[in-house]
């Protein structure tokens, strides 16, 4: 990204995830991007309107780096594990730009502040669920073939449960308030079933 639009995008978006949207305000954004308020209204209309185009953007980011990805991951194991050590990451989270990789379970957490505010949010998350259980659903599909799941193992229903495992950090972090506990808990979810329905 580049601009000044775009930087405030970016600086109010990395803010909202590290403190949530209703704590940062205007007077934050200045001092963050170094700005007056008259070059924020100059290319926003309210803070809203930065929310939902750092979402935009970052979804549309993070799409793209999931079709990446996935050309590379040539079964579940693989999956896992690489889903796995990103969740690691949160415990490490210190993205700076939008390139860095940021935890889709961080912008989660946001949605879950700002989704009765703005339902609209709902479409792009609901969006980019049905492209990742597409996904989800042809790399089992792939491993059923090579042998390294069950083929009596639902496809539909595996990609649902691979999925809500990691959505599930949230509710660990809510109740525990201990990211290691949290995410432990999570790689002993996607362990136990992956034993569960790996073939032999």
């Amino acid at each position: 990204m580049s601009g000044t639009r775009e930087t405030i995008i970016e600086t109010a978006f990395l803010l909202f995830l590290k403190r949530g949207y209703k704590a940062v305000t205007l007077s934050d954004l200045e001092r963050a991007v170094g700005m007056t308020k008259g070059t924020f209204y100059y290319h926003f209309t309210n803070k809203e309107e930065v929310l939902k185009e750092g979402i935009s953007e970052y979804y549309r980011l993070l799409n793209r780096k999931r079709t990446e990805e996935f050309e590379q991951i040539h079964s579940l194991r693989e999956f896992i594990d690489v889903t796995i050590r990103h969740l690691l990451e949160i415990d490490n989270y210190s993205a700076k730009s939008f390139d860095s990789d940021i935890p889709e379970i961080l912008c989660l957490s946001l949605l879950v502040e700002v989704i009765s505010i703005y339902p609209e949010f709902r479409e792009v998350v609901l969006n980019t669920k049905v492209s990742w259980l597409s996904k989800l659903e042809q790399l089992i599909l792939q491993a059923k073939r090579k042998g390294e799941v069950r083929d009596d193992v639902d496809t539909s229903i595996l990609a649902k449960n691979l999925l809500n495992i990691g959505v599930g950090v949230i509710n660990y972090l809510i109740m525990h308030q201990d990211i290691s506990y949290a995410l432990s808990a999570v790689r002993s979810q996607y362990e136990q079933l992956y034993s569960l329905v790996k073939a032999g």
